[in-house]
């Protein structure tokens, strides 16, 4: 009997927190290829446990040629790309947090890949007044998954705030939930903090 082929699943952003935890998970999938796509295109330290179940590759979300061949054969992919719902730039955040995962949509669908998956998070309608640019980037990403609903292969993850241990490029541990426990139940039971968050900006 012939060996049923792996599903090749792409990750962009996998060397981030949410998109490392993904691959993480992946990685345990017998019949899973898991692939991460980031600019560093090498594993992380934290992510030294499960790096040799995955296949590390270099691209640049808004540049399409460099993770064309990667979508090649893909079943789905995964795009967890962007910066946290802080305030600040507005068109910086909107980028970072649209376009490059409009981009990544655009070339899986160019590359007939059968379903997209983008996480972003859930946030009171106050915090996107905050946090605008994060909130219209990710709007343009959603909107851009339209192609995929046609299909029913669009999937969106919108999880309230998410927080554990990050780390730097160079594998320094950040821990967030000193202020990301206290956030993430405000954010629950609906009070603004505006004041609070705004804050936390450089």
């Amino acid at each position: 009997m012939a060996r049923e082929a792996l599903k090749k699943i792409v990750v962009f952003g996998g060397n981030g927190f949410v998109g490392s935890e993904v691959l993480k998970r992946l990685s345990t999938k017998p019949t899973v290829q898991a692939v991460s796509v980031s600019r560093r295109g090498a594993a992380p330290g934290h992510c030294a446990d499960f790096a040799d179940k995955v296949e590390w590759r270099t691209g640049d979300c808004l540049d399409k040629k460099t993770y064309a061949d990667a979508l090649e054969g893909a079943a789905a992919v995964v795009v967890s790309v962007g910066s946290p719902p802080l305030p600040g730039d507005v068109e910086a955040a909107r980028r970072a947090n649209g376009e490059t995962n409009v981009k990544v949509i655009e070339a899986a669908m160019e590359a007939k890949v059968g379903r997209a998956v983008v996480v972003g998070a859930t946030m009171p309608p106050w915090l996107d007044r905050v946090a605008e640019g994060y909130a219209l980037g990710k709007r343009d990403a959603f909107e851009a998954l339209g192609g995929f609903a046609l299909g029913g292969g669009a999937v969106v993850v919108k999880p309230s705030a998410i927080y554990g241990t990050r780390h730097t490029e160079s594998g320094y541990p950040i821990p967030l939930a000193p202020v990301m426990a206290p956030l993430s139940y405000a954010l629950r039971i609906g009070r603004p903090v505006t004041g609070f968050v705004t804050g936390l900006a450089p």
